[in-house]
């Protein structure tokens, strides 16, 4: 068989199988979140069936991207019993080619793949799980109170049933609550202006924000007048100051260096999004990683009965590499291993070892 027959033979079969069962997942993931969206949207008036299958199918891609490491594993186990029952891993090995001729379609799918998904996929994905956030938050009739990090600094908008804040701060510590250089302009709720007030310090206290050294100008008055202390209600909390900011999970990975800069400049913690970058760069080694797992414990020749335990194993192996990569993930967050190391190290080490293994199975 000519080695490029070979290749568009066995990655066609590999993107077959890989197909099916992210199909297959797809499926059950919008199955398994629509039982879920509808206990959720069951306790609001304005919520129907519509509203939870929409989200379902907002939040499914990127579920779905999670969960592609595993859809290879699982996907390459499959392939490569197939080709083993059927005798063509021992014709085409009889044939002279090595491990590394069987390997490579479906390894070179699975990093294809990992480019395409965090450079073209994972920014749909992203996209859409932002927008089921605004859409829960909708139906759960809470304020508007969005928190964006540009280049001038941090923004606030809130709105209630009387009127709209927008605030601008250079800096913000969202453990304390307190933000610095705040400017913020408060409109009725028809967006009319009613006052600005500029402040190097402003912090939340209680159901207020009090404003020191406040510089304040109302609609109508050509000066300003000056107060130590200007309190006005608000329902910001802390919490919003914590929860607010665009979540890691709606971050492509397009957006994710810039953000990480302007979340440091701000005060911000970076450390989440940080994490996610090098996790986004690591996902085409981790699924040739899964890859070749599944190839170590895959390609050996089936005995009587051990089959089963062959495919246990290569499961186990590939659940490990999620426990070791949710650990290094803690690590990272706590700081007590830095960033890049504790993102790399899992896709790496389980890469090596099944390089290791191979290389004995192939000389063996």
């Amino acid at each position: 068989m000519p080695p490029l027959t070979l290749f568009r033979y066995i990655i066609l079969r590999a993107l077959f199988a890989v197909a099916a069962l992210a199909l297959a997942l797809t499926c059950l993931v919008v199955l398994v979140d629509l039982i879920e969206n509808l206990r959720f949207i069951d306790k609001f008036k304005n919520g129907n069936f519509g509203s939870a299958l929409l989200l379902s199918v907002l939040r499914t891609p990127a579920l779905v991207l999670t969960m592609l490491p595993f859809v290879f594993l699982f996907g390459s186990i499959w392939l490569f019993t197939q080709l083993n029952r059927r005798a063509e891993i021992a014709v085409m090995r009889s044939a002279g080619l090595s491990v590394w001729r069987l390997i490579g379609p479906p390894a070179f799918l699975a990093a294809l793949v990992g480019v395409v998904a965090i450079g073209l996929l994972d920014p749909v994905a992203t996209s859409m799980r932002a927008q089921s956030e605004r859409m829960r938050d909708t139906l759960k009739g809470a304020t508007s109170s969005i928190m964006r990090d540009f280049g001038d600094g941090i923004w606030l908008r809130q709105r209630d049933a009387g009127h709209i804040l927008l605030i601008n701060a250079r800096s913000i510590d969202v453990e304390k609550g307190v933000l610095r250089d705040v400017v913020m302009w408060r409109n009725d709720k028809e967006s009319a202006f009613l006052e600005r007030v500029d402040a190097p310090e402003a912090s939340l206290s209680g159901r207020t924000i009090e404003f020191k050294k406040a510089r304040v100008k109302e609609a109508g008055e050509r000066l300003d007048h000056r107060m130590p202390v200007y309190a006005i209600p608000t329902t910001l909390q802390l919490a919003d100051l914590r929860e607010r900011l665009e979540s890691p999970e709606t971050l492509s990975l397009w957006r994710l260096p810039s953000f990480i800069l302007l979340a440091e400049a701000a005060g911000v913690p970076s450390i989440p999004y940080q994490i996610r970058f090098h996790d986004l760069c690591s996902t085409p080694l981790k699924l040739l990683a899964m890859v070749l797992i599944a190839a170590l414990f895959s390609l050996r020749p089936v005995r009587s009965g051990a089959g089963f335990q062959l495919f246990l194993t290569a499961v186990g192996a590939g659940f490990a590499l999620y426990v070791v990569s949710e650990m290094s993930t803690a690590l990272a967050e706590s700081g007590t291993a830095p960033i890049a190391l504790a993102a790399w190290t899992p896709a790496i080490v389980a890469a090596l070892v099944a390089v290791t293994g191979l290389l004995q199975f192939e000389d063996g």
